[in-house]
C-alpha cells in the first residue's frame, strides 16, 4: 500500500485522512486527521490511543464494536462504508466528538481483498450537537403537548393530522384510528351539518364562533359534552384549524339537569343508586334523597335539620372540611374522597364522596355531593387482612412443625449412625463392614436432608443454624480454591476466564473455629456470581487478615460491574442490579441475599466494590473464633 506521508497533497487535504494497512494498522495520517482526532501521529500509529480512538460511538450513545467499525468492514468486506456518524473521546478538548467516516478499501493490481483502506474524517460535532439539540426540543415540545389537560388536534383538508394524548382519551380510540380521518367523523350526527358550517366559513374568513360546545363519539358509541376552541392558521403552506378540546360533559349535564321540570329531577334524585345531597355554603343539607337516608340510618327530616360535618368520621372531618372551603373559595370546582359516615345507629359506613360545586341561574352557589356505599368493598378487604394473617400463621406453624419432625427423626438416625459405625469398626466379614458403611452412608444422607429442612424452617423466621468446629485455615481455603476451579469449568469457562487464589502465608497455619458448611456456602455464592458474569479475564479467591481477630475471604473478578446505584439492591431477595440481562445471565436473586444473612449469622458481613465495566470484589468478613461470637 503506498505511504503518502511525503506527498504534498496528502499534507495539504484540509479533510482528515488516514491510511490502515490490511492488518487495521495505521500507516499514516494527514495534519487535518491528527487534528481532528487530537493526537499526534507517533501516539496514532503506535497504537497508545485504543482508550480513545478505538472506542467509536454510534449516535444512540452505544459502543461500535471494533468489527463493526468502518475500516474493519471495508477491509473485510472489500467494499467502501460511506457517510458513517461516529462519536469518540477527544483527548485535547476532554469530551466526546462526532466524526462523518467513510472508509474507502485500497487494492493492489491483480488482488481481490484489500491491501489497506483510507479512512476520509470530517468532524461533524456541531452539526450532530445541533441535530441533538433539535431531537431533544422536539422531544420536550411532544412531551408538554401530550400531557396539556386540554386535548390538542391540527386540522388540515378537513383530516386530522395530529392528537396529543388527551385529545386521544377523549375517543377511546387508538392514534392510528384517527390520524388522516375526517374529523367529522367524531362529531355526533344531529351537530354534524352545524359544525361543517363552522368549518367552510372560517377557512372563508367569514366570522363564526371561536369557542363553541358539541357532543363527540366515542369507539364505543358513547357521548361527550366537549368545549371547542379553534384558531385558523397557516401551517406548511395551508390553512390549517388548531383546536383545543376540553371535557365539559359533566358541567352541561349538570345545566341541562337543572333545567329539566321538577318532577323529572326528583324522579332522577330519588331514584339515583348513590345518596345525593344539596348544600349549603355553611355545610346544611337542603335536599337530600331517600338512598342517602338509607345509608345513613337518618330520616330525611333528620338529615335536613343537619350539616355533613354531623355524621362524618372525626378522622376524616378536617380533609373534608378543608376540601370544602377550597371549594367555596373557589380554588377548585370539585373533589372527591374515600370517607366514613357514622350511622345513626353507631355503624360506621365506608363510601366515595364525589362533590361538585356550581352556580345556578340566579348566580348563586349550589354544591351537589354524592356519596357510594363502598362498605362491602372494606368489609372484603378487611376479611382479605384476616386471611393473610391466618397464611402467616399457617406458614409460621408449618415451620414449627418441620423442626419439631427434624427433631424426632434425628434421634432413631443417630442411632442408626452409631450402631452401623460400631459394625464397621467390629465386624469380621469384609461385606458386613461394607453393608455397614453403605447404611452410615445412606443414614448420613438423610440426616443431612433432615438438617436442611430444619435450617430451612429456622431460616424463614430469621433463623440460622451454625455447627463450629476447628479448622486450619490453609486447608480451607485450598479446599474452596479447587471448588473455584470447578465451578469456572461446569460454567464453561475454563478457556477463557483464569481461576486465581492467593493466601498470605502467615494465614496457612492459624486455626480458626468456624462452620466450614456455611462459610462454603457463602464463598461458592460469591464465586457462581462471579463467574456467572464475566465473558474473559480472572476471578481470584483471596484470603486476609482485616483485624485482630477477624479474617476475610475476597472473590475478585473482572466482570460487568454493578453500579453504585445499585449495591444494596443485590442484597435483597429476588433482586438483581438494573439493567442487567436476566436472559443472559439467569437466576432468580436469591444467592447474595441468603449469604448476607449467614454472614450476619456468623458474626460477619460482606461488603462490594465495583467498577462499571472493569469488575467486581466481594470480601467476606467473618471473626477468627465463631464460639466467642455466637
Amino acid at each position: 500500500m503506498r505511504d503518502f506521508s511525503d506527498d504534498i497533497l496528502f499534507q495539504t487535504l484540509p479533510t482528515g485522512l488516514v491510511c490502515f494497512d490490511k492488518k487495521g494498522a495505521v500507516k499514516c495520517a494527514n495534519p487535518a486527521a491528527l487534528e481532528i482526532l487530537g493526537m499526534s501521529l507517533d501516539d496514532l500509529m503506535s497504537g497508545e490511543n485504543d482508550i480513545f480512538f478505538w472506542r467509536l460511538l454510534n449516535e444512540n450513545g452505544e459502543d461500535i464494536p471494533i468489527d463493526q467499525q468502518p475500516s474493519r468492514i471495508a477491509l473485510k468486506t472489500g467494499l467502501p462504508v460511506n457517510d458513517k456518524i461516529a462519536g469518540f473521546y477527544h483527548p485535547v478538548k476532554n469530551a466526546y466528538c462526532w466524526l462523518n467516516v467513510n472508509a474507502i478499501p485500497v487494492f493492489e493490481k491483480g488482488e481481490e481483498t484489500p491491501s489497506g483502506v483510507y479512512l476520509n474524517l470530517a468532524d461533524v460535532t456541531s452539526e450532530v450537537s445541533a441535530r441533538n439539540k433539535l431531537k431533544q426540543a422536539q422531544f420536550d415540545y411532544k412531551m408538554l403537548v401530550d400531557n396539556m389537560h386540554s386535548g390538542v388536534a391540527i386540522i388540515q383538508d378537513g383530516l386530522l393530522k395530529f392528537l396529543n394524548n388527551t385529545f386521544i382519551a377523549y375517543t377511546n380510540k387508538e392514534l392510528d384510528e384517527l390520524v388522516g380521518t375526517p374529523f367529522i367523523n367524531l362529531i355526533v350526527p344531529e351537530e354534524r351539518e352545524r359544525i361543517s358550517e363552522y368549518y367552510v366559513r372560517r377557512l372563508a374568513g367569514l366570522e363564526v364562533p371561536e369557542s363553541y360546545r358539541t357532543k363527540i363519539l366515542d369507539g364505543n358509541g358513547a357521548r361527550l359534552w366537549v368545549d371547542f376552541k379553534v384558531k385558523k392558521l397557516d401551517y406548511r403552506g395551508k390553512p390549517t384549524l388548531l383546536v383545543l378540546i376540553n371535557d365539559v360533559d359533566t358541567e352541561v349535564r349538570a345545566e341541562e339537569e337543572l333545567k329539566f321540570s321538577e318532577l323529572r329531577f326528583r324522579r332522577l334524585f330519588e331514584e339515583a343508586p348513590v345518596g345525593i345531597s344539596l348544600v349549603t355554603a355553611t355545610g346544611e343539607l337542603l335536599e337530600v334523597n331517600q338512598k342517602l337516608a338509607e345509608i345513613t340510618g337518618y330520616t330525611r327530616k333528620e338529615l335536613l335539620q343537619m350539616t355533613f360535618a354531623d355524621f362524618t368520621h372525626p378522622e376524616d372531618l378536617d380533609k373534608d372540611l378543608s376540601l370544602f372551603k377550597e371549594l367555596k373559595a373557589g380554588k377548585r370546582d370539585s373533589y372527591e374522597m374515600v370517607k366514613r359516615y357514622i350511622r345513626k345507629d353507631g355503624g360506621v359506613v365506608w363510601g366515595e364522596l364525589k362533590v361538585r360545586s356550581f352556580i345556578d341561574g340566579f348566580e348563586k352557589l349550589q354544591i351537589i355531593g354524592m356519596f357510594e356505599d363502598r362498605t362491602s368493598e372494606m368489609n372484603a378487604r378487611k376479611e382479605l387482612e384476616i386471611a393473610r394473617d391466618m397464611a402467616n400463621e399457617s406458614s409460621r406453624l408449618k415451620s414449627a412443625f418441620l423442626a419439631s419432625v427434624s427433631h424426632e427423626l434425628r434421634t432413631p438416625l443417630n442411632a442408626v449412625l452409631g450402631f452401623s459405625d460400631i459394625i464397621q469398626s467390629t465386624a469380621e466379614q469384609e461385606s458386613n463392614r461394607e453393608y455397614a458403611g453403605f447404611i452410615y452412608e445412606a443414614g448420613f444422607k438423610v440426616i443431612t436432608i433432615i438438617d436442611d429442612i430444619l435450617e430451612l424452617a429456622m431460616s424463614e423466621h430469621g433463623k440460622i443454624r451454625l455447627r463450629p468446629a476447628t479448622f486450619r485455615l490453609g486447608d480451607l481455603f485450598d479446599e474452596f480454591s479447587k471448588q473455584l476451579q470447578e465451578i469456572v469449568y461446569k460454567y464453561g469457562k475454563d478457556e477463557v476466564v483464569d481461576s486465581l487464589n492467593e493466601i498470605e502465608p502467615a494465614l496457612r497455619d492459624v486455626e480458626i473455629v468456624t462452620d466450614k458448611s456455611k462459610v462454603y456456602q457463602v464463598i461458592v455464592n460469591l464465586v457462581k456470581n462471579a463467574v456467572k458474569f464475566i465473558d474473559k479475564g480472572f476471578v481470584k479467591l483471596g484470603c486476609f487478615k482485616c483485624g485482630t481477630d477477624r479474617i476475610a475471604f475476597s472473590v475478585q473478578d473482572t466482570g460487568i460491574g454493578i453500579p453504585d446505584d445499585q449495591k444494596e439492591v443485590i442484597f435483597d431477595f429476588f433482586r438483581q442490579a438494573d439493567g442487567q440481562d436476566h436472559a443472559k445471565y439467569g437466576g432468580i436473586g436469591i444467592g447474595l441475599a441468603i449469604s448476607q444473612r449467614v454472614a450476619n449469622a456468623m458474626g460477619g458481613k460482606i461488603s462490594v466494590d465495583s467498577v462499571v465495566g472493569k469488575g467486581t470484589t466481594f470480601v467476606f468478613e467473618i471473626p477468627v473464633d465463631l464460639e466467642e461470637n455466637y
